[in-house]
C-alpha cells in the first residue's frame, strides 16, 4: 500500500514538471515572438539586434511580479542590455543595465 501511494505522488509530481515544462517552453516562444513584433514596430531590423533572452520566474508570480523577463542586447551597443516585461499581452520596457554611460545610449525609451 505504501508503495502504490509513492508511485502514484512520483506520478502525480512528474506530470506536474512535464507541464511546467511545456508551459515555459511554450510561453519562451510566444514572448520571443512578441519581442520581435515590438521591436519590428519601433523599426528595428533582423541585423541590429544581437540577442534576445527571455527568462521566465514562476517565483515572480507568486510575488506579483512579471512572470516574463525579456533581454535585448542591440548589435551597435553591446554593453547595454535593454530589460523587457510582458504585461496584459503587451511588451513593456523595465530597464537597461550593462557598462554605459546614461547619455551614450541609443536606444532608450
Amino acid at each position: 500500500m505504501k508503495k502504490k501511494i509513492i508511485t502514484i505522488v512520483v506520478s502525480i509530481l512528474v506530470i506536474i514538471a512535464i507541464a511546467c515544462y511545456i508551459y515555459v517552453l511554450s510561453g519562451t516562444k510566444k514572448a520571443e515572438t512578441l519581442m520581435w513584433e515590438y521591436l519590428e514596430t519601433k523599426g528595428y531590423a533582423i541585423e541590429e539586434i544581437e540577442n534576445i533572452h527571455v527568462r521566465h520566474s514562476f517565483l515572480n508570480i507568486i510575488l506579483s511580479y512579471n512572470e516574463w523577463i525579456i533581454k535585448v542586447q542591440y548589435a551597435d551597443e553591446p554593453n547595454a542590455i535593454y530589460s523587457y516585461t510582458i504585461k496584459d499581452g503587451q511588451i513593456s520596457e523595465n530597464g537597461i543595465s550593462g557598462n554605459v554611460n546614461k547619455e551614450e545610449l541609443k536606444h532608450i525609451y
